[in-house]
């Protein structure tokens, strides 16, 4: 049994845990740390954790009671617990993005370059996702040609936080489609230009300016649109439509029953994101957890894919905030991460 360290008992950290200790076999939550200790007790208590409550992330860490550890803080704090594991040879599971800029996710890399050996596990889980993984065999297998477009939809009913910003649109949000996007077509971005659409009168938060749309050409010529509402109103919606020289190949959408009722026919939308992706999550778990065990590389999303996203997000939140197109300049991939 893997014994796990949690960093961050929040949101998604919650979700982990409960998905640790009643879905996800291989692994325990053997430890928990929280800026505000309340959420540890809360997590410990309302989830029966048999658990030790940590005074730091670095104490729990540098514990010889975790083997491995799961990293759920906020975004602008992933940097030095991921340096620290790496440092005493443990492997980390970090929820996207790998850090919030690129200058720190180079330090990831340069870390692990450093030892020889992967230690991060990005939780990009689309690469897990059933919908994803068929379009990835598609594309791969050529029945449809080269690709030459994508079109992506990222839509929320509502932001996941009161204090949502505009530029989170892009490092919390769209970072998805920036990795997924890269992995679906295999070869990297040459630009990207962002822009604004007509505001959504039902936005409560003055700070969000959105919904945003992502134009991203490609080494090769191809454009990638993609369309990020984070105040659809009506639920978590997800598509994305490859085009390529003889076919087409679109996500299928989440099955859900048909209902008809009232003078209508309809199929429910996933509220959130937690539901729709819930079988990736579990998989990319289940896929660390092995590794971590078995002592094999880490196969899921890397450090180098948290580079190569936070160099085209910070790209796109360049382009935002100046109202151009950026070129997206990303360097030769170590062998590691061949």
């Amino acid at each position: 049994m893997l014994n796990l360290g949690v960093i961050g008992c929040g949101s998604i950290g919650r979700d982990h845990v409960e998905r640790l200790t009643t879905t996800v076999a291989g692994g325990r939550v053997a430890g928990v740390f929280d800026v505000v200790p309340e959420a540890c007790r809360k997590a410990v208590a309302d989830f029966g954790l048999d658990a030790e409550i940590f005074a730091s992330a670095e104490a729990m860490i540098d514990s010889p009671k975790i083997d491995a550890l799961v990293v759920c803080s906020k975004n602008d704090v992933h940097l030095a617990p991921l340096l620290h594991a790496i440092k005493i040879g443990k492997n980390v599971l970090t929820e996207k993005p790998l850090t919030t800029s690129a200058a720190e996710s180079r330090q990831v890399v340069e870390a692990e370059l450093a030892v020889g050996r992967r230690f991060v596990q990005v939780g990009f889980n689309r690469r897990f996702d059933r919908g994803y993984l068929q379009l990835k065999a598609i594309a791969d297998s050529g029945q449809i040609g080269a690709l030459l477009l994508a079109n992506c939809r990222h839509y929320n009913a509502a932001p996941a936080t009161s204090y949502y910003r505009t530029d989170d649109v892009i490092l919390d949000t769209f970072i998805h489609e920036i990795d997924v996007m890269h992995w679906l077509f295999g070869e990297n971005y040459a630009s990207i230009e962002m822009k604004l659409g007509r505001r959504n009168s039902l936005n409560p938060a003055p700070d969000l300016d959105e919904p945003q749309l992502a134009i991203i050409e490609l080494a090769s010529g191809a454009l990638i649109t993609v369309e990020i509402n984070i105040n659809c109103q009506y639920g978590y919606d997800i598509q994305c439509r490859l085009v390529g020289e003889r076919g087409i190949a679109s996500l299928p959408d989440v099955a859900t029953p048909e209902v008809r009722l009232d003078g209508r026919i309809y199929h429910a939308i996933d509220p959130s994101w937690t539901s729709r992706f819930v079988d990736a999550y579990n998989s990319e778990f289940l896929a660390f957890i092995h590794a971590t065990v078995d002592k094999t590389p880490l196969a899921g999303p890397s450090a180098w894919d948290g580079y190569v996203a936070s160099i085209a997000g910070e790209a796109a939140v360049t382009s935002l905030h100046e109202r151009r197109k950026v070129d997206i300049v990303i360097p030769d991939k170590p062998a590691l991460y061949a």
